[in-house]
């Protein structure tokens, strides 16, 4: 899949800071994903129970849920579903190796690196059947 075949791959972008959210959707809306933020892991489970998203991208260091358990939490209700996780914290990618996480970036990565672990992520929702993609 490229980032023109990526059109309509609809990816939640999960982060407590406005910011830093928005920074990720802009990213990923202008090649070619429709990127949903929210502010917080509450936020993002209402939003994971309401609607299927291709993937999702995380900030790891949420407050009040971890990134990890956000993304346990979301796999015992919807099962399979490829993570990019990011976080400011180089050491903490060995923790999510275990999780089912598709891809820990260090965040700062360039923008390339954020696009190539997305298209890899809804290419593997895209090889789970019970996946609809774009």
């Amino acid at each position: 899949m490229s980032t023109v075949e990526a059109s309509g791959s609809k990816v939640l972008v999960v982060d407590d800071d406005l910011e830093s959210c928005q920074r990720v959707c802009w990213s990923l809306d202008t090649h070619g994903y429709t990127a949903e933020g929210v502010v917080g892991p509450r936020e993002a489970l209402a939003r994971l129970r309401q609607e299927e998203f291709v993937a999702v991208v995380c900030d790891l260091r949420l407050t009040r849920i971890p990134g990890l358990d956000l993304v346990r939490e979301v796999q015992e209700f919807a099962g399979f579903r490829p993570w990019v996780l990011y976080t400011g914290i180089p050491s903490a990618a060995r923790r999510g190796e275990q999780t089912g996480v598709y891809c820990i970036l260090t965040r700062g990565a360039p923008v390339r690196d954020l696009l190539w672990s997305v298209e890899e992520a809804c290419r593997a929702a895209c090889r789970d059947a019970q996946t609809r993609c774009a």
